[in-house]
Order: C-alpha cells, then structure tokens, then sequence
C-alpha cells in the first residue's frame, strides 16, 4: 500500500496473537483524534439469543463495514469488552465499583467527526440515515448511544497504534462513571472528570494511553434503531468515560493515590471497569482501513498468504470505488 493511503492491513494481527510493534509512519494517534471536534459513543449489549462470538463478528464484518462507506467518520473503532472488574481497585468509601451483570455493556463502537458539516453529511447519507439502524436488530438487543459534549481529548498516547486491530498489545480499559450525589451539573462533573481526574492520570508514567470522553445526560440518546430497546438496564447511567491502557494491571489501583477521595466520592457513584478484549478500527484519520474494506477475515487471510499484490490501493480502488478515500471522496468535499 501506498502512504497515501492510512489502512489497517499493516497492523492487522491475529484475534489469539498479541499485537506486533504498531506501524504508525510516524502518525501520532492523540493529534489525530484531537483533530476531531465532535464524538459518538454507543454502548452495546448483544441479543441473548445468539452466541456471542456470532454477535461480534457479525458487528465488525457486516454491521461495522457499512460505516466505511458512509462519508463524515474521522474515526470509527469498535471495542470489546469483558466483564466489569472491581477487583483492580482499592476500597473507597462511598464510590461504589461493582455492576449488576445485565448492566454491563459488551460492546462498545466510537466515532470521531472533524466538524458539525461531516456529522451531517454522515447522518444525511441513506446508509447511515435507515440501513444500518435498520440493521442493529440483527445482532443488538440493547443499545445506548450519545453524541459527546465538546471536551473529549486524548491526553497521551505512548501506544500510538492509530489503526489498531485486535487485542490490545497493553491492559487497556474503558472506565465509565456514574455521577455522584453531590454533582449539580453535567458540565461541573465534566470539569472534574477532566480536569481533577484524566489530567492528572495522563500524568503517570506507567499510563500508556488515556482519552477522556464525557457524556451527556443519558435521556439526551442520540440515536435509535427499529427493534432494538433504548432504556438504560438500570439507574446508573454514564456521565462519560475513560480509555485507560496501562503497563501492568496493577498500575489502574495506584492511580487513586493522587485523587482526594473525599472530593471523588462527592462527584463520583461508581466507576465500572471494562477490560477492552479487542480493537477493530474500521476508519483511520478519515479512510477506511482495509479491515473497514473488506472485513477481517479477508484481511487476514490475504496477510497470511502473502498476497501483497490484494494490499495494493489501485487494486482496492478497483474493488471499492471513491469509499477507499473516506473524507477525500470525490465530489463529496468542495
């Protein structure tokens, strides 16, 4: 593949293998990210009535493939996730870090627009306007989206795998926090997660990665598909979140050392902690990945094989038209 052209296959690795070296060209992910002006995130809960693994590949190689031709996306990356951890923390009174099972989410897609223009040229697109809503019923029983207030950052990233695929090569988790008693304010509770926590965090040596996301009011959902159910499992819904990597498990405990308790305990509920098993990045820097192409399976068995020659940009241009140039599509941008 050509510089041109930002795509996975140079990082798509196997799902049971630890990820190699990222090969970044000398990208930095947090500028690229940062670039983004507004954030999407949704979070997912599987049909119960379908295995799980036949949920997952489904969202990444048929659901999440069609967002690679809808124009708009900056970035579009689909996180999974396992059971919440409460163990990796020490007590605190008054934060509470379990979560009722039915609660946890096991899936969770985010997107990043550069501007209110590309979000609306993504959200006026028929693809994104009815197919893949109408599509979520087929693999979704729950989901919970929500457009980001402005203040999502990407603080530091020492991973700087722009176009990740597969397991994450550090412990890397997604941290979502329920407001406490004490908040007064969504825009209050924004500053402190930001300001008193992530900042603060993104400080630590042994913090490899750290994007602070806030949310807003969950009755605020900004999207819905036919079939699927919207309602929160529970009370506890999420003012924002964290995407936290670090060197070792151990280090996510040490980070409350630095935090006045008695002032997280005020703002702060709870705070649920979700191992993030995977990552499929279906859009990088504004163009699909070839895992957003042709889906992974593809890519890996083309990788596997050798065949550089199916890796080649004139090859995918043949095969996918404008969608291989994502935000540089012909006639879209003027």
């Amino acid at each position: 593949m050509s510089d041109k052209k930002q795509t996975a296959g140079d990082t798509a690795r196997s799902e049971e293998e630890p990820n190699p070296e990222p090969m970044t060209g000398g990208v930095d992910t947090a500028d690229l990210e940062n670039a983004a002006e507004l954030a999407l995130t949704a979070f997912c809960w599987w049909r119960a009535e379908i295995p799980r693994e036949v949920c997952e590949t489904y969202w990444r190689d048929v659901h999440g493939i069609m967002f690679a031709r809808v124009p708009g996306l900056w970035q579009y990356r689909q996180l999974r996730l396992a059971a919440n951890r409460p163990d990796l923390w020490p007590t605190v009174r008054g934060v509470s870090f379990d979560a009722p099972v039915a609660a946890q989410p096991q899936g969770m897609p985010h997107g990043l627009f550069l501007s209110e223009a590309d979000l609306a040229a993504f959200g006026g697109n028929p693809l994104a306007r009815e197919t893949i809503p109408n599509d979520a019923h087929n693999f979704l029983g729950r989901i919970g989206a929500q457009l980001s207030p402005p203040g999502g950052r990407t603080l530091v990233d020492r991973v700087n795998d722009p176009a990740m695929q597969g397991r994450p090569p550090v412990p890397t988790f997604v941290l979502c926090f329920v407001p406490g008693a004490g908040v007064v304010s969504a825009d209050a509770f924004h500053h402190y997660l930001t300001e008193h926590v992530a900042r603060l965090w993104s400080e630590h040596p042994d913090v490899m990665r750290l994007r602070v996301e806030p949310l807003p009011p969950y009755e605020r959902s900004a999207m819905g598909s036919p079939g699927v159910e919207r309602q929160w499992p529970n009370d506890e819904t999420y003012l924002g979140w964290i995407e936290l990597a670090v060197r070792a498990e151990g280090v996510v405990g040490d980070l409350l050392s630095g935090v006045a308790t008695d002032e997280l305990a005020e703002q702060v509920g709870a705070i649920h902690t979700y191992p993030v098993r995977e990552v499929y990045t279906i859009i990088s820097a504004g163009r699909p990945t070839e895992v957003g192409l042709r889906g992974y399976p593809a890519v890996r068995t083309i990788i596997d094989a050798g065949v550089d020659d199916q890796r080649d940009e004139a090859v995918l241009e043949l095969l996918f038209g404008d969608a291989v140039y994502g935000l540089d599509q012909p006639g879209w941008r003027t």
